[in-house]
């Protein structure tokens, strides 16, 4: 009988513990794929038209590919990647300790961190990277960027019509 109310006690702990998380894990959800949306055309759409053509996406890459490209050599190694991306990590470490320290509210310090955030580069992840480096030279150019650029976009552009805009991310019944 002790036995059982000791289960019973663990059990009921356990459920209470778990629905005081739940709120916890509800907020860090990543957004909804249509907050998604609007945030990459907002980022590429350079016309104002609300939709994102294969030439405007294909700039965003290479602008991108120019932030990456640290020395200037036409080339974008795994090595400059990481580079960046290790900057970032320190650089948004900073700002959420001086945002501490000032009283900041969350809201200004993610915007801040936004603001300095490196674009997206098609190949950035390993996989992805040896996918794009299609000469295998253990590296990436703006050719090869262009060209990934493209996949993905064809990818995105789920309803074929050479933009991709909200009705490319609405569920099909």
């Amino acid at each position: 009988m002790r036995k059982n109310t000791l289960i019973l006690g663990v059990v009921a702990t356990s459920l209470a513990l778990t629905g005081l998380a739940a709120p916890t894990f509800a907020a860090r959800q990543k957004a909804a794929p249509e907050q998604r949306t609007e945030q990459m055309i907002k980022r590429f759409d350079t016309d104002g038209d609300n939709r994102v053509s294969l030439a405007e996406f294909q700039a965003g890459a290479a602008d991108a590919f120019k932030a990456y490209d640290t020395d200037g050599d036409g080339q974008v190694t795994r090595s400059e990647i990481e580079a960046k991306r290790q900057a970032f990590r320190q650089a948004r470490k900073e700002i959420r300790t001086a945002g501490k320290k000032n009283g900041e509210d969350k809201t200004a310090v993610m915007e801040k961190i936004g603001a300095i955030r490196p674009p997206m580069l098609p190949g950035m992840r390993p996989k992805a990277f040896k996918q794009a480096d299609t000469d295998k030279n253990g590296s990436l150019s703006l050719a090869e960027v262009n060209e990934q650029a493209a996949k993905i976009f064809k990818r995105r552009d789920t309803n074929g019509d050479g933009f991709i805009d909200a009705a490319d991310f609405t569920k099909k019944i």
